[in-house]
């Protein structure tokens, strides 16, 4: 279970860099939600707030508002992923 939301997490990373070019909005906005919903799971857990709060900058970035602090979600959910997996 712990590979797959890895998984999950370096692909939401990946669709961010895709969501600066305007690309792959909509998957982004499914992507954020899904981010929402795994964080309040596991609400007692400090990356899980992170993983809120990362979710909400998505969804931000789905709608065009596309921050400089996104590049540090992408980091985030891109090296979250990596040693998830590993």
């Amino acid at each position: 279970m712990i590979k797959l939301f890895g998984l999950l997490d370096f692909i939401t990373g990946i669709t961010l860099i895709f969501m600066y070019f305007n690309l792959l909005k909509v998957v982004g906005a499914i992507l954020a939600i899904y981010l929402i919903i795994k964080g309040l799971l596991f609400i007692k857990n400090i990356v899980s707030m992170i993983d809120i709060i990362c979710g909400i900058f998505i969804l931000f970035a789905s709608l065009g508002y596309f921050y400089y602090l996104d590049w540090v979600v992408v980091v985030w959910m891109i090296q979250k992923g990596i040693f998830s997996v590993l």
